[in-house]
């Protein structure tokens, strides 16, 4: 059997398999007593082939599908049309321009865009119109995406008000400026979490005023910002009272001082990653380690742990003495 007759074959089992979990009372008119005189596409698109059978196909055996005819074109567009959440990160590098376009060019309601490992096939060329026709969405991850420039960043900045994750992680190109439209906008920003781990052009001056600007962040990860100290802790700590996680791997300018700003200012931390801080010792994790935060950073023995517990009660009763 050659490649081409095994792909066919692969993508109508999916078919047939999907078709067995429609329930035929979900059929509008009387398709239900003539079922099996029906082909696929004379099923309602909308109601049955777009809800309950194409979800089970995958992107490839959608685009097999599309191949067959004028109708299945129609058919695999409108199902493109009507998503609201599209998540390509498992193609990697498999996925092409031509597909992505294919895929978001109708598109007006997405709400989650995950294409996490697209290196090269998306450009601004492909990925600004999406921006800019889908205002509704929430969710962005677009690391390692090198082909983009500063300019997609400034364009979720103003065409993505509801936005409250965004995944930029080794976009390596990202720099400074390219933040502006987040900084100049009257309201708060809205984002929850926020990954700029690998964007090594980013600083203290810029993270800063982020944190300030986004008071409902719960997630921070800036891992191997390598410029990056203590004054951006002290803002995180003052500026992010329900942060849940903060990673600072890799940032080894970092110290105990601010930590424990963190660890008096964010009752509601559950992680820290703090790998590669050579200036942060169990100064200032051991109190996070007694809240059961978890923290990447192996702790000491225990007999390690009551001897700096019999050292600080003896200096508090020096102190009183």
């Amino acid at each position: 059997m050659d490649t081409d007759t095994s792909i066919t074959l692969d993508t109508t089992a999916a078919v047939k398999d999907s078709l067995s979990l429609i329930d035929v009372e979900d059929i509008e008119g009387d398709y239900s007593t003539s079922l099996s005189g029906l082909t696929l596409l004379d099923l309602p698109w909308e109601q049955v082939l777009c809800r309950n059978i194409l979800p089970h196909l995958s992107i490839p055996q959608l685009f097999q599908l599309r191949a067959v005819s004028h109708d299945a074109l129609y058919l695999v567009d409108t199902y493109f049309s009507l998503q609201f959440h599209l998540n390509i990160c498992h193609l990697g590098k498999k996925l092409t321009s031509t597909a992505f376009s294919l895929m978001t060019g109708e598109s007006h309601c997405l709400k989650t865009l995950f294409l996490r490992g697209a290196k090269y096939a998306l450009t601004n060329e492909v990925f600004l119109p999406v921006l800019s026709n889908n205002s509704r969405l929430e969710k962005i991850d677009i690391s390692g995406c090198t082909a983009l420039s500063g300019c997609v960043l400034y364009a979720i900045g103003i065409n993505c008000p509801k936005l409250k994750q965004l995944i930029v992680r080794d976009c390596v190109t990202f720099m400074e400026e390219n933040f502006l439209s987040f900084l100049c906008v009257k309201q708060p920003v809205n984002l929850e979490y926020l990954d700029v781990s690998g964007c090594w052009n980013l600083g203290d001056d810029l993270i800063i005023k982020l944190v300030q600007r986004c008071p409902n962040l719960k997630h921070l990860l800036l891992g191997n910002l390598y410029g990056l100290t203590d004054r951006t802790v002290c803002a995180i700590a003052h500026s992010c009272p329900g942060l849940v996680a903060l990673s600072i791997v890799g940032c080894w300018r970092i110290t105990d001082h601010s930590i424990s700003l963190v660890a008096a200012y964010c009752p509601n931390l559950k992680l820290l990653e703090v790998k590669d801080c050579r200036d942060i010792t169990e100064e200032s994790l051991e109190p996070l380690r007694k809240r059961q935060v978890t923290i990447d950073k192996p702790g000491p023995p225990s007999s390690y742990i009551n001897r700096l517990e019999f050292l600080n009660k003896a200096h508090r009763i020096n102190v009183m003495l």
